[in-house]
């Protein structure tokens, strides 16, 4: 049994991908824990391996070796079958794309989780108007996506990846597509929205803000996870004082 107030956790977590014959290693033997409810900020070069990492911590990918701990469970244990169940139940995630249905409604895109993990529809739908007032978007809930704009659509994939009350919500670069003043009320709602409900975030991000007022902050160079203890040192300055 692992200690009970870390969520996640990562055993030497190693990467690999074979391009044109040959071997590249994308992540060597990463180790770290977050504690639940903290809110996690990776940083890195394009290309370091920071998507990657997210996508092993949502089970979207299993790594080369190593292992992933999500509650206790080592996830890249489960079959394919399993794991997208504990990802449904379990993983919220919020893209730079946004990645909405475009055929259904915001208050469709917010409900289809609950309703693919088998919830009653009067049930989903009354979660999604909830999480949607939330979001601030109680009066677009019957709009299409083509009719919203950037930062409500990320709103609208912010709800959804709340919807079905996960342990852990995963955002990549989730300002990516976004002017800078929405892109910083976004980032402002999601870190709001999810420290009110004790969940853990994990966010690939450039915003200097975030850094701020991220509880650790991560850099992946050459593969390694390298957390940057500048930040508590500051902190721990600031406070001695």
């Amino acid at each position: 049994m692992g200690d009970p107030e870390v969520m996640i956790q990562l055993e030497r977590v190693t990467k690999t991908y074979e391009e044109g014959g040959q071997r590249r290693t994308v992540l060597h033997e990463v180790s770290a824990s977050f504690k639940r409810g903290e809110f996690v900020v990776l940083l890195g070069k394009s290309g370091s391996g920071k998507s990657t990492l997210l996508n092993l911590i949502g089970g979207i990918d299993a790594p080369t070796a190593g292992e992933i701990r999500i509650g206790g469970q080592v996830i890249n244990r489960l079959d394919d079958h399993a794991r997208t169940l504990f990802r449904r139940r379990n993983i919220g995630f919020v893209f730079q794309a946004f990645n909405l249905i475009p055929t259904l409604t915001a208050l469709e895109n917010v409900m289809l989780p609950l309703e693919l993990g088998g919830q009653p529809t009067h049930t989903a739908r009354q979660r999604a108007e909830a999480l949607l007032e939330q979001v601030g978007l109680a009066h677009r809930m019957h709009a299409f996506p083509e009719r919203l704009s950037g930062g409500e659509q990320q709103r609208v994939a912010i709800a959804r990846a709340l919807i079905n009350d996960p342990l852990v919500v995963l955002a990549d670069e989730p300002t990516g597509n976004l002017d800078y003043d929405t892109g910083q009320q976004v980032l402002q709602l999601l870190d709001a929205l999810t420290r009110q409900a004790g969940k853990n975030l994990v966010m690939v991000t450039h915003s200097e803000e975030m850094v701020g007022i991220a509880d650790r902050v991560f850099r992946l160079r050459e593969g390694k996870l390298i957390e940057d203890v500048r930040l508590e040192a500051s902190l721990a300055e600031l406070s001695a004082r």
